[in-house]
């Protein structure tokens, strides 16, 4: 998509160099961002306590999701919103992982809504505390749901419905996750649509619930 814009930018009779500039910074840092992704995949191998950890606030990961995604979510008439506790998520993790979780959960969501109205097209990412130390992130998206029968099966490994699909997504997630001491799982909405949700113990010394 920023290729797309670069290209339109210098097409046109006087190109805007500070737009040039901006798009070129924003395809410096997916590039940087895959590059670390994939040095980072190794650390999933290794036994927890041999992975580099940093204490650091999920809220940060979520906002450099949400510039990421901003591109492509543009480009599929796709509405991002953000409904997130109004206090630091403390987490004792790689930073890199979770943003990968959470791209990972996004991008599967805007899958899920190319049957969808471009009107309704919506993905909410909300997070929320616990009484037992444990923080709640949940992509909701307005999709047609997971197949019930399905629901057990999206985190396998190599299980997709997607014609060019890998079914490696899912289960990247699934393994970052619970190699932090959290969980994730699928569940489909009353209303329509479907809700990823995983969850991640606080790091010691994390305020107390609102």
């Amino acid at each position: 998509m920023n290729l797309e814009t670069a290209r339109s930018v210098l097409q046109t009779k006087s190109p805007e160099i500070g737009k040039l500039n901006e798009v070129l910074d924003d395809i410096h840092q997916a590039n940087q961002h895959a590059t670390n992704m994939i040095q980072r995949l190794g650390l999933l191998l290794k036994p927890r306590g041999e992975v580099g950890l940093e204490e650091f606030d999920l809220n940060e990961v979520i906002t450099s999701a949400f510039h990421i995604l901003g591109p492509e979510a543009n480009k599929r008439n796709v509405t991002l919103q953000r409904n997130a506790v109004e206090q630091p998520l403390p987490v004792l993790a790689d930073r890199v992982h979770l943003l990968q979780v959470m791209l990972i959960l996004a991008t599967n969501a805007m899958d899920a809504m190319t049957g969808t109205p471009l009107g309704a097209r919506r993905i909410t990412i909300e997070t929320a505390m616990s009484e037992s130390s444990q923080l709640e992130v949940s992509v909701i998206d307005t999709g047609s749901g997971v197949p019930k029968e399905k629901l057990g099966q999206v985190f396998a490994t190599f299980y997709t419905t997607k014609a060019h699909g890998t079914g490696l997504g899912l289960s990247i997630a699934r393994t970052i996750i619970e190699t932090y001491g959290g969980k994730i799982w699928a569940e489909n909405l009353s209303h329509g649509g479907a809700a990823f949700r995983f969850t991640l113990p606080l790091s010691q010394g994390a305020s107390s619930p609102i």
